[in-house]
């Protein structure tokens, strides 16, 4: 399947509302039958792990590793990951990191992988450098995430040194969100009051501006469906 934006998009007017709001929104990027597949792609064909941190260290929880354990560990994991969420930086989610899987040649033809190519292809990165106003940006990162009811991600501003960030990148593929499932993409002032929220809305693209504060909001433990995405950094610099 060949990738391509649905419809003929002005890069100067999305750098515009992004140089203005630090943030710029693009309803409707894909065609459709290209977010229909990447979202069947998520749900039925993409291996997740479980994501968090402790002590400032970073845990990957495989499907099959979770399987083995007891509900009670569960229970001990879940209320480890609240306490340091209290106290600091955390997150838990599941994702499917994108960029280490093709650079390491696993799970070859997977359509992530499809779309991690056409990210990577000068049509988008020529798109990217001119939305975001930075003329070094030379390839994409990008891993998939799942939040489902109970998961969220603390408030950060993506800045991480030798990481060379230029700017923040989110696809939703989430149909049929409610407002009241949470989940929302938070951007936050120097007070802490949110800014701007933005759903995951489906076959959206928002690209942020960094360093910035935000965060994804808890998603309820009443939510209805799980909130799907492939995101990741425009970055300069060498991707190896």
């Amino acid at each position: 399947m060949a990738f391509r934006f649905s419809q003929a998009i002005d890069p100067d007017e999305v750098h515009k509302a992004f140089a203005e709001h630090g943030f710029a929104h693009i309803s409707g990027v894909l065609p459709p039958e290209n977010a229909q597949r990447i979202h069947k792609g998520l749900l039925e064909q993409t291996p997740w792990n479980l994501v968090f941190n402790q002590d400032s260290k970073h845990f990957d929880m495989s499907e099959e590793q979770l399987r083995t354990l007891q509900k009670q560990d569960l229970n001990r994991l879940q209320q480890a990951i609240f306490a340091q969420a209290e106290q600091g930086f955390q997150y838990s989610y599941h994702n499917y990191p994108i960029h280490d899987a093709v650079k390491a040649g696993q799970n070859e033809g997977h359509i992530l992988h499809t779309l991690y190519e056409w990210l990577n292809s000068d049509e988008f990165l020529q798109f990217a450098r001119v939305a975001t106003g930075f003329d070094d940006i030379s390839f994409v990162d990008a891993q998939a995430t799942r939040y489902s009811p109970g998961q969220f991600l603390c408030t950060h501003d993506d800045i991480l040194e030798g990481k060379n960030r230029r700017a923040a990148y989110i696809f939703n593929f989430t149909p049929n969100w409610k407002v009241d499932w949470g989940g929302y993409l938070q951007l936050l002032d120097d007070s802490g009051n949110v800014r701007v929220g933005l759903p995951p809305t489906f076959n959206a693209l928002n690209i942020i501006k960094i360093p910035q504060r935000h965060n994804v909001s808890f998603v309820t433990p009443f939510a209805g469906g799980i909130r799907l995405s492939v995101s990741g950094w425009f970055r300069s610099g060498d991707p190896d």
